[in-house]
């Protein structure tokens, strides 16, 4: 996210040196030294975001760089802000003119010097590099860099299957239907949706179902992930379907890439395959495996999952997409009882039942997403006592993130897995997504309000003849499109309306954005006075925006309407609407 910090600084300066070219004259050639400062430190930084986790340093390092970043564009904005006053009440008369000159040179000598101390510091911290073995990594390669030991946990394999699954029955059957159809128009049938929704086991359900078995003569399964081998790939395939023994693997292993390419392509134009292909993120990488498919011929089918929309539909325009639902209570409490429940449960009938009720109450929580539900049931399966439950039920979503017991190791949770939708965005579309967090629990956004709150904001821009607000639906789309957002409502031509975040998905949005000191939450409700004094789950660094949470509809006009207290005393205590001062977040008129 630093990156996209930095990235959004770079822009931000030439805007301004732009927008304010008038009231920057003097200081124009030091913002442009710093802006390409910042531009050089930018490629750094992809390598660096990736490495936090390596040591206390290099997070140190990363939040350096983008307070560095925060303050050059505060210090720019504000000398141009107060020139552009100073010069229009200096117009009046002479004294006041020539007042006016000698107070903007010393606010010109003022800020030269700030922006020579920051310069200074970004030059020390790039200094500092080469001891933390940063490198730097160029456009193409993306901001999502990882270490080989960051990629091996994304590795799915066929043999594991979870015989405990609940509501994955008429999403096999429908792409049962799909894949043993004998037509040449739907070759790539593609299960996509947000992470941990269940696509890889309904994958698997698939691979191993005695229909599958008996319609297909070959059948494959290949983890891609986000980042793989391409010759590994292949050659995984090709040995998969070709039943490989020793001596035959040996001999694909010293094939040509050519070679592989055809072989794999032979045996499915010759025979009925079915090719799994699981956890595909990029285009580029179907692209880049697409010669060792033949399309359109009867017969052979291929089965995709992804979280990316835009994939699932490049992959074959005609094909087949499927987007498994999200489980109703019910169903969250039958796959949780599985879980958490062991099969010979000796314990006595008050205390299941007492379980059972908190059981409920925290399959709510996991608002109908199966990997939650798998990870919660998990964890309550090594509580055997009521108390145990009940320190759970209190901390639900705390112990969901972490994925085990906070007083053990923290393992792969919940987080880690959304996250990785998170990692892989472009940076423009981070500060979206963090923004996003503004909006309380469960709250359905109008997006033509998000779209003006981004604009205004300066976190979009236009682009080329596109406007801001057009620019600005495309990443809303695209935020929708990665399942990182759902949609609300459509009009009629088809258009979003509204948007909400899933209460996970919010949850991973809220711990980024305080990690980076994008957003800070407060709620007056939990508070009896408005003031500079009340208590903030703020760092140490500067935080950026702050959304103010009230007990009311209507908007915060004013700092003294925020010590008003609720004029509906009935209105549920869990119920807020987020406000800015003066900037309503209220729902717009349709």
């Amino acid at each position: 996210m630093a990156e996209a910090i930095v990235s959004f600084a770079v822009e931000r300066l030439g805007d301004l040196l732009i927008q304010q070219a008038s009231f920057l004259q003097g200081v124009s050639d030091k913002v442009t030294e710093i802006q390409a400062e910042l531009r050089t430190m930018k490629c750094f930084l992809r390598d660096a975001d990736a490495r936090q986790y390596e040591s206390e340093v290099i997070r140190n390092w990363v939040a350096e760089i983008r307070e560095a970043a925060y303050d050059t564009e505060d210090i720019i904005e504000t000398y141009a802000s107060k020139a552009a006053l100073s010069r229009r009440s200096g117009l009046q008369n002479n004294l006041k003119r020539y007042a006016c000159f000698l107070s903007e040179f010393k606010a010109l000598h003022e800020v030269g010097t700030e922006i020579d101390a920051i310069k200074s510091r970004i030059s020390r911290l790039t200094a500092s590099l080469q001891s933390y073995n940063i490198r730097s990594i160029s456009e193409g390669e993306g901001s999502g860099f990882r270490t080989e030991s960051q990629r091996l946990p994304r590795r799915t394999y066929s043999h594991v299957v979870d015989e405990d699954t609940v509501g994955v029955e008429d999403g096999v059957e429908i792409l049962l239907e799909q894949l043993m159809k004998p037509d040449k128009i739907c070759s790539v049938v593609s299960i996509y949706g947000m992470g941990g929704l269940g696509k890889t086991t309904l994958a698997k359900k698939v691979y191993h179902h005695a229909h599958v078995r008996r319609h297909f003569d070959h059948v494959a399964w290949s983890s891609i992930s986000q980042y793989f081998n391409i010759r590994d790939v292949v050659q995984g395939i090709l040995i998969q379907l070709t039943s490989a023994n020793e001596e035959h693997k040996k001999k694909i292993r010293n094939m040509r890439d050519e070679e592989l390419f055809e072989s794999v392509y032979k045996i499915q134009e010759e025979k009925k395959c079915l090719l799994i292909l699981d956890d595909m993120w990029k285009i580029g990488d179907w692209e880049n495996l697409k010669p060792a498919f033949p399309l359109h011929k009867a017969g052979s089918k291929i089965l995709l999952t992804t979280r990316i929309q835009a994939v699932a539909s490049y992959a074959d325009p005609q094909g087949f997409l499927y987007q498994p639902e999200l489980l109703s209570e019910e169903k969250s409490w039958e796959l949780l009882r599985t879980k958490a429940f062991p099969r010979d449960d000796k314990r006595d009938p008050t205390t299941t039942n007492q379980m059972e009720l908190l059981g409920k109450e925290m399959a709510k929580c996991c608002g109908g997403l199966p990997l939650a539900i798998v990870v919660l049931g998990g964890l309550l399966a090594t509580k055997h006592h009521t108390y145990e439950w009940e320190r759970v039920h209190k901390h639900t979503k705390s112990y969901l993130r972490k994925g085990k017991d906070k007083y053990e190791q923290q393992g792969s949770g919940v987080s880690d897995v959304l996250a990785l939708s998170y990692q892989d965005v472009p940076y423009q579309l981070k500060s979206c997504f963090l923004y996003l967090g503004h909006f309380p629990e469960d709250h359905e956004i109008h997006t033509k309000t998000l779209v003006q709150m981004w604009v205004a904001e300066g976190i979009v821009s236009r682009v080329g003849e596109e406007t801001s607000e057009d620019v600005a639906e495309g990443y809303l789309d695209e935020l929708i499109g990665r399942c990182m957002v759902q949609v609300g409502r459509r009009s009629s031509n088809g258009r979003v309306k509204t948007c909400r975040l899933h209460d996970l998905m919010r949850d991973l949005c809220l711990s980024k954005a305080q990690e980076e000191n994008f957003l800070e939450i407060v709620n007056l409700q939990q508070m009896e006075t408005f003031s500079s004094s009340m208590p903030t789950t703020r760092t140490s660094n500067k935080v950026r925006r702050r959304a103010i949470y009230l007990d009311q509809c209507g908007p915060l006009e004013s700092v003294e309407e925020a010590r008003l207290p609720s004029k509906n005393e009935d209105e549920d205590a869990n119920s807020y609407y987020a406000r800015f001062i003066g900037n309503p977040l209220g729902a717009e008129k349709d």
